[in-house]
């Protein structure tokens, strides 16, 4: 190894801080070896990243797992609040079982549990050690591990149920890949969609590789999109209304709740 590979990222860590969020993305970039490099509409590759993102994310984050659960401070928090919140809408008094794709550590469970204990909960996680959590902090609820990329397997292995939720999860998938699994959904659950995204009218990429200079956030390989449900579900014949998540408890990928009604 070359000096100046040695050196290279002790300098990094001692100017990036400096830089602003442009430069950083520039410079991450030029970094980047153009063998590694895949665009917006390489859907293989992003489904691949992207779901390797999350399969680890608690491998690679001590803070994954503890955001995502309702331990200590997380249960102050607004993502708490917003969970309860999720839970306080009308359809699910009227429902007797919820599926949560992409439950995470199981917060929304946990809400939808205190909210309405005779639900029966079931939820499906891409992450192994969150959905354990999940396990532990809902008794009883059906859990499974599972890629929604993959969303026909994923679906059969669970019983129908009246609603299907989703909260900051469409996001993280690319969003060529929606329609079909909003189709798969709305099929499969028998009552209602209510899906607590990030939305907008062009599927912005909001995070992304430095090269795709997204217009917020460079992190690395992570990837997140505010997709464009509206015109997706549209375009499926699907009826919803969108309700405005209150703005004190609005956070990253938590903007609208659209509620598809279907029966």
């Amino acid at each position: 190894m070359t000096v100046a590979a040695l050196v290279r990222p002790f300098l990094s860590a001692l100017v990036c801080p400096f830089l602003s969020a442009g430069l950083r993305a520039r410079l991450q970039a030029l970094r980047t070896p153009a063998s590694d490099r895949y665009d917006h509409d390489d859907v293989a590759r992003v489904q691949r990243v992207t779901a390797e993102q999350w399969r680890t994310a608690s491998a690679r984050s001590i803070r994954y797992l503890g955001d995502y659960a309702v331990t200590g401070e997380t249960a102050k928090a607004k993502t708490w609040a917003r969970s309860q919140w999720l839970a306080s809408q009308p359809e699910f008094a009227r429902a007797a079982s919820v599926l949560d794709l992409g439950c995470a550590a199981g917060r929304n469970l946990v809400a939808l549990r205190e909210a309405h204990p005779a639900l029966a909960l079931f939820g499906v996680d891409i992450n192994r050690e969150a959905v354990g959590v999940a396990a532990s902090s809902v008794p009883g609820a059906a859990l499974l591990v599972g890629d929604l990329y993959d969303a026909g397997k994923v679906l059969a292995a669970l019983p129908r149920p009246d609603i299907i939720l989703t909260m900051g999860t469409l996001i993280h998938l690319h969003p060529a890949t929606l329609p079909r699994l909003l189709l798969r959904m709305a099929l499969y659950a028998h009552r209602a969609l209510l899906l607590c995204e990030q939305v907008s009218v062009d599927n912005e990429v909001v995070k992304g590789p430095a090269w795709w200079r997204p217009t917020r956030k460079v992190t690395g390989d992570y990837i997140q999109w505010a997709p464009n449900l509206y015109e997706m579900l549209r375009a499926l014949g699907l009826q919803f209304d969108v309700r405005r998540v209150p703005e004190d408890l609005q956070g990253n990928g938590a903007r609208d709740l659209i509620a598809v009604h279907l029966g």
